[in-house]
């Protein structure tokens, strides 16, 4: 039997160490490894039997071209040969017909591997003169929120510190389902004395394991963080001191809180204004106190404001004077920039780019738009992508030439006109950095690629080769690409990471660095320099829509499993007993969410957790997975919020009774 050290390579702050074994060629178990230190030996009840997607029964393992309708999923198997003439004709025909910006490349962290998920993909578009993505679903404007708040050289809270901390705020984060292995930390700082307290809409496994629940109406953290910021400025709890010589617009903000008064603040949140007060002077007295910022609170509108908002109260309390205190959005930007070195801009042909949004596809897909083909690696933009009813139009389009590389075949794949098949983790070297933590990880292949699959770098090679692009840059092998990623760290990094499997890394700081509580470059956004809430942050009529993570599922991720659909249960929108009453449902009847933009049925559950006015739609489910035939994404719209061009995913709806032919039932 032989071990083989790897890592995780899915869309999650953990990106957990692991070791998988093998024996006779095929790979038995994988495991975390004991000696990181996040990981700790234990991985997310999504991972722990990896193996079962390397080896999963519908695993796609040779290349296929469409013998049927699109959407139809019916393929024939081909060689790789004539799969990549029949990509390279296709491509090469958008291409004449629109121009090399008629090819739409779509990816996103299907793997957030370094190698496999952004480096010779981007090398391959950019030498094409393909459009560029904007790839901002979905951490986006919470990360643009940071960076107008605390410049370069102001790294996030490293989490192994967490346990120092007198008071945590987990804000609009699930971590017992999503952010396992920061859990621990938090618990280690329970047992010091320090309180938990978690700020959701809904009662997740986080909200049932906090000391106490926040239970705020979706989209008004601003408005909590500012009446927090009013209650600590007026009475004499900021730390003065911290606030003259770190921070920049102290007074201003002060100002501008003495217009969130508790009560209004309690208006906007539906808190009582008791609990608004309490919240702001624990965390004042915590020496010192700790906010983690998850997706749930970026997923409305003025997701990005709301962001600085909160960010403000460690600055204004002082919080980042002692170990453990602070705050926490993501640790990417502890890592190397290597994005130019990896993805080669230069290599793009002079002249005008055209970009789309990802969150846009459906728009960018419709006729006359300009998009001839598409390329979709690493996601499944039918089901995770907003404005579903138009992205499964643009997909469906007979003049539209798509190319999916996946494992699976995805509703997105479905569509498609050449499948490539692609590997897992466990069968290509690729390195990963994290947003949870400051590790970097390597992942070394376990096994041969199965069939005829073949790592993202490799189908990249072979379509450069198809469509006669001969820049060197285009072919380099996996090890000369981890080569040219590694030598953007320190030597004792890179000599780390290739001899243990994993690094810590160290963030650049500035001692000098000032927390900008205003910012003037935010006016460039048509956003108040200033943190600022709102009264209404999600205006319009109906029941407000939550679709919060998956315990068992990693957005639209491991659907296709029996043992995790079986823990997860049937789909189900969780309705307040209120609300049910209202519309005459009972548990187990079909409702229908109806919008603008499209609709959703399924099963309700009367829950008497769920906040009135709200509906709850737990997981990424696939379209074929609900009795209507359509999942969540049905009902956004393709907005954007505020900062960062992320898409707007907690929109309204309104809820009826819904009765479907008895075959659909």
């Amino acid at each position: 039997m032989a071990e083989v050290s790897g890592c995780c390579p899915h869309d999650c702050p953990d990106t957990c160490a692991w070791v998988a074994t093998v024996e006779d060629g095929r790979v038995t178990g994988v495991r975390g490894r004991r000696d990181h230190p996040v990981t700790a030996g234990h991985l997310c009840t999504k991972v722990q039997r990896y193996e079962e997607r390397c080896y999963h029964p519908d695993r796609l393992l040779a290349p296929l071209v469409r013998d049927g309708a699109k959407g139809s999923g019916r393929f024939r198997e081909v060689s790789w040969p004539e799969a990549l003439q029949a990509a390279g004709d296709g491509l090469r025909r958008a291409i004449d017909r629109h121009g090399p910006a008629g090819v739409l490349p779509y990816s996103y962290m299907g793997t957030q591997g370094v190698l496999q998920g952004a480096s010779l993909d981007r090398r391959f578009f950019h030498a094409l003169g393909a459009c560029e993505l904007e790839r901002t679903i979905c951490y986006s404007a919470g990360g643009w929120g940071w960076g107008l708040t605390y410049p370069p050289g102001w790294p996030e809270t490293d989490i192994e510190a967490v346990p120092s901390a007198e008071m945590v705020i987990v804000w609009g984060a699930n971590m017992v389902s999503t952010h396992l292995h920061l859990w621990p930390f938090v618990l280690q700082a329970r047992r010091r004395g320090a309180s938990i307290v978690c700020v959701d809409p809904v009662v997740t496994r986080t909200a049932r394991a906090a000391d106490w629940h926040v239970q705020l109406r979706p989209g008004s953290d601003a408005a909590l963080a500012m009446g927090m910021l009013h209650v600590i400025f007026r009475e004499g709890l900021a730390d003065q001191e911290f606030l003259e010589q770190r921070c920049i617009g102290a007074d201003e903000l002060r100002a501008k809180a003495q217009g969130w008064p508790p009560a209004r603040a309690a208006e906007v949140t539906g808190l009582s204004v008791g609990d608004i007060e309490k919240l702001a002077r624990g965390f004042a007295a915590a020496r010192p106190g700790f906010i983690k910022l998850g997706p749930g609170a970026q997923r409305h509108a003025t997701a990005g404001q709301a962001f600085r908002c909160v960010l403000a109260l460690p600055a204004v309390t002082g919080a980042w004077r002692y170990p453990g205190g602070g705050a926490h959005v993501h640790s990417a930007d502890s890592f190397a920039a290597a994005d130019d070195v990896m993805e080669r801009p230069d290599l793009r042909p002079p002249g005008q780019r055209h970009r789309v949004n990802m969150v846009q596809l459906g728009r960018a897909l419709e006729p006359g738009a300009g998009v001839g083909a598409l390329v979709v690696y690493n996601s499944n933009p039918a089901v995770i992508c907003p404005d579903s009813e138009r992205v499964l139009a643009g997909l469906a389009r007979p003049d539209l030439f798509t190319v999916a590389a996946d494992t699976t075949l995805t509703e997105t794949v479905a569509y498609a006109d050449v499948v490539l098949p692609a590997t897992t983790q466990l069968e290509h070297l690729d390195i990963l950095w994290s947003w949870g933590h400051r590790y970097l990880t390597l992942n070394r292949p376990a096994i041969a690629p199965r069939g005829q699959s073949a790592p993202n770098t490799e189908i990249f090679r072979r379509l450069a080769g198809a469509m006669g692009l001969s820049e060197p840059a285009l072919f380099v092998t996996d090890d000369d690409l981890l080569a040219e990623y590694l030598a953007c760290y320190p030597d004792d990094v890179r000599a780390e990471v290739l001899s243990n499997g994993f690094a810590k890394v160290t963030p650049r700081t500035d001692p000098g660095a000032k927390v900008l509580l205003r910012n003037d470059v935010a006016a460039r956004f048509g956003i108040d320099p200033l943190p600022d809430a709102t009264e209404l942050p999600i205006p319009g009529e109906g029941m407000i829509v939550l679709t919060p993570k998956s315990h068992h599922f990693l957005n639209s991720t491991y659907l296709d499993h029996g043992r995790l659909r079986r823990a997860a249960g049937d789909p189900a929108v969780l309705v307040a007993a209120e609300d049910a009453g209202h519309i005459g449902i009972t548990t187990g009847a079909l409702v229908r969410l109806r919008n603008a933009s499209g609709t959703v049925t399924c099963r309700a559950t009367v829950d008497p957790s769920t906040l009135p006015g709200t509906v709850v739609l737990l997981g990424n489910w696939w379209h074929r997975d609900l009795p209507g035939g359509r999942g969540a994404n049905a009902l956004t719209d393709g907005s954007l919020t505020d900062l960062g061009r992320a898409g707007v995913l907690t929109i309204r709806a309104h809820l009826e009774p819904a009765g479907l032919p008895a075959a659909t039932q």
